[in-house]
């Protein structure tokens, strides 16, 4: 699964809408993280790191 793929997944999961909709910071960030991924300007070390934080386990493969 690509890092764009993972991506789709989670900000389409249960848990990621439900911690967009806490009126907190938390909530506030997670908001202006979809927002940038939408709008495409999020990078891949944000989504890696948000990734992670999910429990999402990286592997870096060389392409052909």
């Amino acid at each position: 699964m690509s890092i764009e793929e993972a991506m789709k997944e989670l900000i389409s999961s249960a848990d990621f809408k439900n911690i967009a909709k806490k009126k907190d910071a938390e909530g506030g960030k997670y908001r202006v993280l979809l927002s940038r991924y939408k709008a495409g300007t999020l990078k891949t070390g944000a989504m890696v790191e948000l990734l992670e934080k999910h429990g999402y386990i990286i592997n870096i493969n060389k392409g052909s």
